[in-house]
């Protein structure tokens, strides 16, 4: 009879200090709009459904309540942001560099590497892997990333004529076979060999968000009965089976070379496996971050570059005009040159308005640690976590005319003056940025370049707003995408 009495009174006293210790994180919240919140779960009755769903479900929260509101799942508050001066504030603040705890669910993957690393973790790796992509190394990859396309383009030649086809299938294998002899400098061949990557990767990314969107797959002994969980489990298998190749490969390499000078700047896979050699970086975090490098690396460039051409088959005067400059720069059929990439300034502009409408992260999370005030009237408070969304504000029409127009030419000096830094974020911005920007505009532009100079692409999408999108944490199209390829 007292033990339920004694019970209840212990639960009702650490309900009441919980919520006391919280009071402040409650005041501050009413301030900012949202949608109703139900006892216990919060808002998380609004995510639910499959990838497509979810994504259908999260970006419209940002449409209901633009610049700011506030969503509970469970005990956990997110402020949602999307206007450019609140983000700027954000994203520079020391006390939102750590990622929200939902980036545990891309852990099994990439463990602590740059995208999912604690702080601490983050700060060290940045400090060291940083030098292997300054601009002087990235030069050296010109030749191999053309060697690469070439072969893509012979792939893809044999499919003109055929109608639309997957081309990011062929894209992504491309990626990895660049970022494996460029970052890696260790062939693996995947175009030859016709290998799988672009759905594994897939499959992969869509499971993380599942596990992110979805509730019920937080808690580990639902999630290991799942389909899911058996998937992931052999998709993280293969990945890691290529990232341990990669690593031998590697070590054979530096023990049958020539010692570097030590101030010698050196590539990435070169810099991190000497630093594991001597034991400044464990197996741990070596594996880390080439898994890290291997999936955001490939996916996310074969994903914006499978965009950019979408576009341009849906928006043939602008593919003409990218050719017309392409081939007054290469010529007919000469190799891509380090020299000719500043002056491929409209393919530039293509891939910059490309990404505006597809940027690879839809959203971002960060744990504020420490209270932000971002103006008179609003403080953000420690405790609570924010969501950034770029897809929103890249589409808003208060910062964009014609969000939903392809129209490269925002992005001519003069259209840019009085745009806000930072209402522009495919790569994020801070501190905390993506690392490969430099490296991965590079890519973009060799390889829209080469493709473009050689097939004429269409496609049967008429409109931008009828590409249904799904986040499997990267951006892409529900239905996959589909291309037509013809040589000119």
């Amino acid at each position: 009879m007292y033990i339920p009495i004694l019970l209840a009174c212990v639960f009702l006293f650490w309900y009441v200090q919980f919520h006391w210790k919280r009071r402040r994180l409650y005041q501050l919240s009413r301030k900012i709009p949202g949608p109703l919140t139900l006892p216990f779960i919060g808002n998380a009755y609004l995510l639910r459904g499959d990838a497509p769903a979810l994504a259908r479900n999260l970006l419209a929260m940002f449409d209901r309540y633009p610049e700011l509101s506030k969503y509970w799942i469970g005990k956990d508050l997110y402020y949602i942001v999307t206007k450019p001066e609140y983000l700027e504030i954000i994203l520079n603040s020391p006390s939102t560099y750590e990622k929200v705890d939902l980036y545990k669910y891309v852990k099994p993957m990439v463990g602590d590497g740059l995208i999912s690393a604690p702080v601490k973790i983050w700060k060290r790796h940045r400090k060291i892997i940083a030098p292997s992509l300054n601009q002087k190394i990235l030069n050296e990859y010109t030749e191999n990333i053309c060697e690469q396309c070439n072969i893509l383009i012979e792939l893809l030649q044999k499919q003109c004529g055929k109608g639309e086809i997957d081309h990011c299938r062929y894209l992504t294998n491309c990626a990895v076979d660049i970022i494996c002899e460029t970052i890696f400098g260790v062939p693996i061949n995947a175009q030859v060999t016709n290998e799988t990557y672009s759905h594994i990767f897939d499959r992969l990314l869509e499971i993380m968000f599942l596990r992110i969107g979805r509730v019920l797959y937080h808690f580990d002994f639902i999630f290991c009965w799942t389909k899911e969980y058996e998937d992931q489990k052999k998709i993280i298998k293969k990945i890691k089976d290529l990232s341990l190749y990669i690593i031998e490969k590697k070590k054979e390499q530096l023990e049958s070379q020539v010692a570097i000078e030590e101030e010698k700047k050196k590539p990435f896979l070169d810099l991190i496996m000497e630093k594991h050699l001597n034991n400044e970086f464990s197996r741990e975090e070596l594996e880390d971050e080439i898994n890290t490098f291997l999936l955001a690396g490939s996916d996310t460039n074969a994903t914006s570059s499978s965009f950019v051409l979408t576009l341009l088959g849906m928006h043939q005067d602008i593919q003409q005009k990218l050719y017309e400059e392409v081939v007054e720069i290469l010529g007919p059929d000469r190799d891509v040159k380090l020299e000719d990439l500043p002056n491929l300034k409209y393919t530039e502009l293509v891939i910059k308005e490309s990404l505006r409408i597809f940027p690879g992260a839809p959203f971002i999370g960060r744990i504020v640690e420490e209270d932000i005030v971002l103006d008179d009237k609003i403080t953000i408070p420690k405790g609570c976590n924010v969501v950034m969304g770029y897809l929103h504000m890249h589409r808003c029409e208060k910062y964009w005319s014609n969000p939903l127009e392809f129209d490269p030419d925002r992005f001519l000096p003069e259209n840019s003056l009085h745009r806000h830094p930072y209402s522009w974020l495919p790569f994020s911005g801070g501190p905390r940025n993506c690392i490969g920007i430099k490296y991965g505009m590079m890519v973009m532009k060799i390889m829209i370049a080469m493709l473009i100079r050689r097939f004429k692409v269409t496609s049967s999408v008429k409109k931008i707003e009828d590409i249904e999108l799904t986040a499997n944490v990267v951006l892409k199209p529900r239905t996959g995408f589909r291309l037509a390829f013809e040589l000119r």
